[in-house]
């Protein structure tokens, strides 16, 4: 079995988020970092709204955070800004009862 993943082939595979089952739409672009010629990462469509510059908010979502490449899916996850903290545990929404969100700055 393959380990290697052509462009053709991974946009046709739609990106889901394994934190919230959310379906992101399918890769519309490749990043690579211009020092070692590495993927950075990959990009999903924002909002579909016209635009005159183009889409509004695409989505880039960092190499790291690529779980697995499947048949027909890629699997992401990607958590909420603010809702993963460093001590590893989700507060969402953040609580008054939690050491790590009250060191939180307000809002």
């Amino acid at each position: 079995m393959s380990v290697e993943v052509s462009f053709c082939e991974l946009r046709t595979k739609m990106v889901i988020n394994v934190v919230d089952g959310k379906a992101l739409g399918r890769i519309i672009d490749i990043v690579f970092s211009r020092e070692n010629a590495k993927v950075v990462g990959v990009v999903v469509p924002g909002d579909k709204g016209f635009h005159l510059w183009g889409r509004k908010g695409d989505l880039f979502i960092p190499y790291d955070r690529i779980i697995r490449i499947g048949v027909d899916v890629v699997l992401v996850e990607l958590r909420p800004m603010g809702g993963y903290h460093q001590h590893g545990h989700d507060c969402r929404p953040p609580s008054d009862n939690c050491d790590c969100c009250n060191l939180l700055p307000p809002n």
